[in-house]
């Protein structure tokens, strides 16, 4: 009767052995292609749990999560490890906001242990090694004097500056009205299309040339979203607007090229970067693209888009 209790005893010992061990031997691993990437660019994450048992149960995490977008989720792929059973899939992300963030760590039903968190740096538009690249310089103080004179010299030119911004704003207003079509005569996409048909071709000899095409291009394309969407885009900064058009069901590949577009237009704006004559053109026809993608998905018929509150 003794010898039976501790056969039984054995036997229990070493079932529970094998699942404290299999239980045990169950890891999570998470990494990622690369730690650096532009705006708008996509990295792939890559989740594994070795040793995995049935009816695991896989991460859950939402579609959006710390500065970070889910692009696609791959399906869950297993691989016989002996008498257990690796899983693995790969998650292809975005980000939009510059930045260094953590994709945080990840939970696993049943399993304890969570996925290391992991760092990426979200980098604005590259062109700190570009051959025409001019840094923005810090604003150099000047010691202030009471000397009349200057005082004098100081309010003029301020005065001056103040007409000379008043002329301008009314000028590009009067120009920018003048832009935009009758009401009635073209649809937004028209009327865009057309504009966007002028800029190509031109010769841009001048820094002034090319800030003036890139702001123009940008002009179009906010008028173009304010009355094809009645979004706040002639407002919004480019930050603002991208976080409003990033929601839109236009495919990532043209929406992140058209949000590089955007970037290199400020760049050339407030950096007195000149791009290579090539981008100028490539420019036009991502802006081209985008536009048409949003006309069709985005058409009072074919979407439910509903526009921000003014």
């Amino acid at each position: 009767m003794n010898k039976r209790k501790l056969y039984i005893g054995l036997v229990i010992l070493i079932v529970l052995s094998s699942v404290t061990s299999n239980l045990f031997s169950q890891t999570v691993k998470a990494g990622v292609d690369r730690n650096k990437i532009f705006i708008g660019e996509q990295i792939r994450l890559k989740l594994a749990i070795q040793g995995g048992r049935a009816g695991l149960k896989w991460f859950s995490f939402p579609d959006s999560l710390n500065h970070f977008e889910i692009v696609k989720r791959g399906k869950i792929d297993t691989v016989l490890n002996g008498s257990s059973t690796d899983y693995y899939q790969v998650i292809t992300i975005t980000s939009f906001d510059s930045g260094r963030w953590q994709f945080p760590s990840l939970f696993a039903s049943g399993i304890s242990q969570p996925t290391p968190p992991i760092a990426i740096d979200v980098l604005p538009v590259d062109v700190s090694k570009m051959e025409d690249y001019n840094d923005i310089k810090d604003i150099e103080e000047v010691k202030q004097e009471n000397d009349p004179l200057i005082i004098g010299i100081i309010a003029a030119i301020t005065l001056l500056s103040l007409f000379i911004l008043y002329w301008l704003f009314i000028k590009k207003r009067k120009v920018f009205v003048g832009r935009r079509p009758a009401k009635g005569s073209l649809s937004p996409l028209d009327w865009a299309l057309a504009e966007l048909n002028k800029l190509k071709g031109q010769n841009l000899s001048t820094p002034a040339e090319v800030k003036k095409y890139y702001s123009s291009l940008t002009d179009i394309t906010r008028t173009f979203f304010n009355r094809q969407l009645q979004q706040q885009s002639l407002q919004q900064t480019t930050d603002e607007w991208m976080m409003t058009l990033q929601p839109l069901s236009v495919d990532n590949e043209t929406k992140t090229s058209f949000f590089q577009v955007l970037r290199l237009a400020d760049t050339v704006k407030f950096a007195k970067y000149l791009p290579h004559s090539r981008d100028n053109e490539t420019s036009v026809e991502i802006i081209k693209t985008m536009l048409q993608k949003v006309s069709l998905l985005h058409s009072p018929i074919h979407s439910n888009y509903q526009p921000n509150p003014a």
